[in-house]
């Protein structure tokens, strides 16, 4: 009788046991199984979002390409491009719209969100080069160009075997000799190619050039393709820091605009002319003059850029987008107000940010510190060049 009752008390005890084992650790259990199922849940959505940027070309196809732009005639988005049968192709002119506060006009966030049914989540856009490259040492002292760069993965490991071409843009000026310009003061492009080197085993290599100039050079702009395997980008540098108080650039399908920097100067810098307009094309290598601008006095208005009546400069280039231009290069006759104003020619690279090597920095919101976002990354081709497009989701409460 008294084992029975022993077997009885073990029994409940064991049961109590169990009882009070399922009340303290099954909420825990039933919140991180929750807690998997919502990080599951938000990286599908992800994916599909991603693919649906990526994959998908909008409607209309050809939305990026109008001008003037209207966001709200942008009934689906995608940033495919329609004339690449390939995937991850990507239209230059959808993803310029991703760069906030272009001028020309851009997709503003809230409508972004709308458009990809986000309402109740945030995302970040970024379309990055796929390595580093960082100036490590230029003594630019014309004629005399020479530099030290280095390659390296985005978590600072060295590239070596990397290809390293250069190309360096430099101007120079004088009085013209031309019938009809009146002796006036005109400048010059010229280029002269460096022979490919290769990164050492630290990702390092040197550039050096003695220019050849036929005049006193008035500014140099160097132009860097690096290719790693079959990753190609360009990086862009300037004689000594990039004038941005001249023009803002920009290019959509057949069409470039030039237009004034916000926040003109007090007083306002002196108009500007524009003397020539190269392009640069990496499918082919090719470096072509579109255009010739003009100073005469009775045309010099049609090239003019200032604060007043010619705030905005735009010309249609035929075939310009069939070219797939990677960079545009402008030469200016123009008061630099950096650190020696005076009136002389400047080149400038565009548009923003092509030239520093991304093609979207940063677009869209910022997570809230303690969310939980989820990355996915994809490589991308826009302009002949591979990108890496990166994608970061997160729910808003």
């Amino acid at each position: 009788m008294a084992g029975g009752l022993y077997d009885y008390i073990i029994a409940i005890t064991i049961v109590g046991i169990i009882f009070i084992s399922v009340v303290l650790i099954a909420p825990s259990l039933s919140y991180v199984n929750l807690l998997y199922i919502d990080q599951q849940q938000l990286r599908s959505l992800a994916m599909e979002t991603l693919k649906t940027i990526l994959l998908g070309t909008g409607y209309p196809g050809n939305w990026g390409s109008q001008d003037p732009f209207d966001p709200s005639g942008v009934q689906n988005f995608g940033l495919a491009s329609t004339d690449s049968s390939s995937f991850y192709v990507l239209d230059p002119d959808k993803v310029q719209r991703l760069v906030e506060d272009n001028p020309i006009g851009y997709i503003e966030y809230p409508r972004m969100r709308k458009l990809l049914g986000l309402e109740r989540y945030g995302f970040n856009i970024r379309i990055v080069p796929p390595f580093n490259f960082t100036i490590l040492n230029a003594q630019v002292v014309p004629p005399h160009i020479s530099f030290e760069v280095k390659v390296s993965l985005h978590d600072g490991r060295p590239i070596p075997n990397g290809k390293v071409n250069a190309v360096i843009f430099y101007t120079t000026q004088g009085r013209g000799q031309g019938q009809g310009d009146k002796g006036e003061e005109r400048s010059w492009v010229f280029f002269e190619k460096v022979d490919d080197k290769f990164t050492d085993a630290r990702g390092i290599c040197g550039i050096e050039r003695m220019l050849t100039p036929p005049g006193q050079i008035s500014d140099v702009m160097v132009l860097f393709t690096v290719t790693v395997a079959d990753l190609v980008t360009l990086f862009v540098t300037y004689q000594s820091i990039r004038p941005d108080d001249i023009a803002k650039v920009n290019m959509v399908s057949d069409n470039v605009t030039l237009s004034m920097p916000d926040n003109p100067p007090s007083p306002p810098n002196d108009d500007r002319w524009v003397d020539n307009v190269i392009m640069f094309s990496l499918d082919t290598g090719t470096i072509m003059f579109l255009y010739n601008g003009s100073r005469l006095t009775k045309e010099k208005e049609k090239d003019m850029l200032n604060y007043g009546s010619y705030k905005v400069w735009t010309k249609t280039f035929c075939e310009l987008k069939y070219h797939n231009p990677a960079l545009l290069i402008f030469n200016f006759w123009a008061v630099d107000i950096g650190e020696n104003p005076a009136r002389r020619s400047v080149l400038i690279a565009g548009p923003y940010p092509n030239w520093l090597g991304y093609r979207v920095i940063e677009y869209g919101g910022t997570s809230p510190q303690g969310y939980t976002a989820v990355k996915l990354y994809r490589n991308v081709v826009v302009s002949g060049m591979t990108f890496n497009a990166e994608l970061a989701l997160w729910k808003e409460s």
